[in-house]
């Protein structure tokens, strides 16, 4: 231990240190990101990934920076290979060769950040929180899930597994090795900053380029694919983005190129065209404009610039009224089918998940249940959903996964208000993001969003204390 310690003070350890925990990071990232995304080099992505990570959990002491990497990682898969039957069916994960280097890379990511929390917890800084415990007991019963069905077998627990493992791995990993001074709050939001650019670019890119996404002048979503998802899982990854940007705004010099920014973020929402984000996007991003107003630096040149933008969208609006009359009819014409609630086959699943849990009211029925809206039960390890997080609960967990869940979230909200700062407040929404459009989705139940969840919980419960300097 000793000889490691000696090791963390030589020279060179002390350079990438500080490339790792610098501010600009989260671009290096972005752009290996990017290159990876349109050049299909997925295994050299997650080589990266691996490496850096690794680096990390054994050399730096705040892990703020390590944010970005799980970011990143959510929007790894390239469209090139891609499993996505839309979008070719690629056979690439399923080559042994592939599937044998990512096996490998990802166990020795897993096996540093299990060490990592073992030295933690060993060293004595890992400390008990009630959060911990809603944590635990959210894994708990997502591992119960469908106990003592008739149709329960190993996927469930394996799926179950894998986001409890998520949940809590993640969370106690990061929740004590956090430094929340201005400027680890600073690289989290310059993490979300940079991923934002990267998504921003691949939906410019997807209107540019995807054959098919215009028909008859009307944008066809269900063209609008990425390898990593669909338009509804770039909506929440977007919609993350906002509070950091706008945080970013009220803090610094030049605070107003990210208020303009921030509006940006905020059309691009609107050109996913999922309907979930668009409301949930408007009312996150009145909040944290809200906040800025009342918070934040340079209030005037703010507002100059967010009634300019404003003003060049209404004129926009205005003289292409006809195509945006267009655009909003079809996107929300499917909500009500022959005068009954829809919501793109919404209802069917709600109803259907409310009858399964009628069926095991104790446990649930699982997460591997037949849903007639998707045709069958899942695809490989991973289940097709109801798209509602208390209807998904009650379907899969039964009351006892919906009364241990509200007690977290009861938990998380509670340990908002015991400390109310700026800072804080784009965490906690950013998290909303995640749970508001969750449910209208799967995003708290799909592995990625969930680690990021995790991980944002972990630096809620950790900004509880003293501000560090």
């Amino acid at each position: 231990m000793n000889k490691f310690a000696e090791l963390k003070e030589c020279k060179f350890v002390k350079i990438v240190q500080a490339v790792l925990s610098s501010k600009y990071f989260p671009f290096i990232t972005a752009a290996f990101t990017l290159m990876s995304y349109y050049l299909g080099l997925d295994v050299v992505l997650f080589y990266y990934f691996a490496l850096v990570g690794i680096l990390m959990l054994l050399l730096l002491d705040d892990l703020t920076p390590f944010i970005s990497l799980l970011l990143f990682m959510s929007i790894s898969i390239s469209l090139i290979n891609t499993p996505s039957s839309s979008m070719g069916n690629s056979d690439y994960y399923r080559r042994p060769e592939i599937f044998i280097q990512i096996f490998i890379i990802l166990s020795l990511f897993i096996a540093t950040a299990v060490y990592r929390l073992i030295k933690t917890i060993v060293t004595g800084k890992f400390k008990i929180t009630p959060i911990f415990f809603g944590m635990c007991g959210f894994a708990f019963v997502l591992l119960l899930n469908g106990l003592f069905t008739p149709d329960y077998n190993a996927k469930n627990l394996l799926f179950a597994f894998i986001l409890a493992s998520s949940l809590v791995i993640i969370y106690s990993c990061l929740k004590d090795n956090v430094k929340l001074n201005p400027e680890g709050y600073e690289r989290i939001a310059y993490s979300f900053f940079a991923f934002s650019v990267v998504l921003l670019i691949e939906l410019i890119e997807a209107y540019a380029t995807t054959e098919g996404l215009f028909t008859d002048g009307v944008i066809n979503r269900g063209k609008l694919i990425f390898g990593w998802g669909v338009y509804n899982t770039y909506g929440v990854m977007l919609l993350m983005c906002l509070p950091a940007t706008i945080y970013l705004a009220g803090k610094k010099s030049f605070g107003f190129v990210y208020t303009l920014y921030s509006f940006v973020l905020f059309t691009a929402l609107f050109f996913s065209c999922s309907r979930q984000t668009m409301v949930g996007g408007a009312f996150v991003y009145i909040f944290c404009i809200a906040t800025l107003f009342v918070k934040g630096k340079n209030r005037f040149a703010n507002m100059c610039v967010l009634i300019a933008a404003a003003a060049a969208c209404i004129v926009l609006i205005a003289v292409y009224h006809e195509a945006v009359f267009e655009f909003f009819q079809v996107i929300f014409e499917n909500l009500i089918v022959d005068g009954e609630l829809n919501g793109s086959g919404r209802m069917r699943l709600w109803r259907e998940a409310l009858g399964y849990f009628k069926k095991f009211p104790i446990f649930g029925s699982g997460f591997f249940v037949y849903f007639s809206y998707h045709g069958n039960s899942g695809l490989g390890f991973m289940p097709l959903m109801c798209h509602n997080t208390i209807l998904e609960l009650l379907s899969s967990c039964g009351m006892v996964g919906l009364i241990v869940y509200l007690g977290h979230r009861i938990q998380t909200v509670l340990c908002f208000f015991k400390k109310v700062t700026v800072e804080r407040t784009f965490i906690a929404m950013t998290i909303l993001s995640i749970l508001l459009l969750s449910l209208m989705d799967n995003h708290i139940f799909n592995i990625f969003p969930t680690i990021i969840y995790s991980s944002l919980i972990a630096i809620l419960d950790k900004s509880q204390e003293k501000t560090e300097q």
